[in-house]
């Protein structure tokens, strides 16, 4: 009885183990990044891709690349731009309709009176990155030169320096 036994129970181990569950159907191909040659079988339709948008920034200097200096000794290398900008959106997929819409788009006219400090921050421009800092955070020197070049703007003697 214990052989029979023995026996049946060895049967119903190796029957579960070669039992393998199934997938539930075939496996089905799938485009990959829009390859037309494989088509889709899964039942979902590829989106279409959307348009590309492109930004293009142009940033107004008002003056030329200088140190500028932490008051805890810390210095970068950056010019001092304006806190308006020129920005020409458009949708391009290839190098030639970019051209096409930089070229339409009206030139970029500096303002009359450029805004240099917003709150108690100047907009400075470093490694073609804008960033914005404190005015309490720079030297004494860097903090006359913002000064000096706000009375120029001011007085609209800056804007002479820069013919049309």
């Amino acid at each position: 009885m214990k052989a029979i036994f023995l026996a049946l129970s060895a049967t119903l181990t190796l029957s579960a183990q070669l039992t393998v569950p199934t997938t539930g159907g075939k496996f089905e191909t799938r485009g990959i990044n829009g390859d037309s040659s494989v088509t889709v079988k899964n039942g979902v339709s590829p989106k279409p891709a959307a348009p590309t948008k492109t930004k293009l920034t142009s940033y107004f200097l008002l003056g030329e690349p200088r140190q500028w200096k932490s008051k805890d000794g810390r210095s970068l290398l950056g010019t001092i731009i304006a806190f308006e900008e020129s920005v020409i959106e458009f949708d391009a997929v290839n190098p030639a309709a970019a051209r096409e819409a930089v070229e339409k788009a009206p030139p970029a006219q500096l303002p009359t009176k450029p805004t240099l400090i917003r709150g108690d921050r100047v907009r400075l421009m470093v490694n073609k990155k804008p960033i914005e800092v404190s005015l309490t955070l720079l030297s004494e020197d860097d903090r006359q030169y913002v000064d000096n070049l706000k009375s120029r703007i001011a007085q609209s003697t800056f804007l002479n320096q820069f013919p049309p």
